[in-house]
């Protein structure tokens, strides 16, 4: 899998969630990280509650107290099933809850569950650049993976055509998604008439607002 190395290039999800621990791991060292270097390029959502997204508990019977459930052992940020004095608690969210910050330092992104192709057409200059993009990147999203292409895209109005050809081009709310801007994906329809699904993706085109932005 990709991002497997635990010390150079660590990622890992759950219940939905990317995160990028690499840099967790090169700056706590030792054996609380290892669970987390072991699961590197795996999906460790058994590790957590899907109801909380905090780490699993369960009751121990013999001490009659709720303890975290880490039988891959106890990892970073986990606190201890007793009293000591060498936890470090100099951390205002526990990593996994990094996505919750203002600021995340690990969290990437969400997994996809599925992905689709589109076609950007410069109006401008005419260039046109199809990209693979997950269903659930809004507008602003791919603007910013078309960057590689045309580093002054929020330069531009994205619009798209109306569903009565008659009517005026579209212009997309960048704040929501493909589909959520009708931008409809039929690739499923196509390929169950047998037909390529290349013969359509559909387009959204791009036009010149003249207030260039910095680069």
């Amino acid at each position: 899998a990709a991002h497997n190395s635990p010390y150079e290039d660590c990622w890992i999800s759950f219940l939905g969630r990317v995160y990028d621990i690499t840099t967790l791991i090169h700056e706590n060292p030792g054996e609380l990280a290892q669970p987390l270097a072991d699961g590197a390029g795996t999906d460790i959502s058994h590790w957590f509650d899907a109801k909380t997204s905090d780490v699993r508990r369960y009751m121990n019977l013999e001490t009659g107290l709720e303890e975290y459930y880490t039988p891959m052992g106890r990892f970073l940020h986990v606190p201890p099933s007793h009293p000591t004095d060498d936890f470090e608690t100099d951390f205002a969210l526990p990593w996994w809850k990094d996505h919750e910050a203002e600021e995340p330092a690990y969290w990437v992104g969400m997994l996809s569950k599925q992905t689709r192709r589109i076609r950007i057409v410069n109006m401008l200059t005419k260039d046109e650049h199809t990209l693979e993009v997950c269903a659930e990147d809004s507008l602003e999203q791919i603007q910013d993976k078309y960057l590689l292409y045309n580093k002054h895209a929020a330069s531009y109005a994205w619009k798209r055509l109306p569903d009565d050809l008659d009517k005026e081009m579209i212009v997309l709310d960048m704040s929501k998604t493909l589909e959520e801007n009708g931008v409809k994906d039929e690739s499923e329809e196509y390929e169950e008439l047998g037909m390529d699904e290349d013969y359509y993706i559909p387009s959204l085109h791009l036009y010149f607002k003249d207030d260039l932005s910095i680069a």
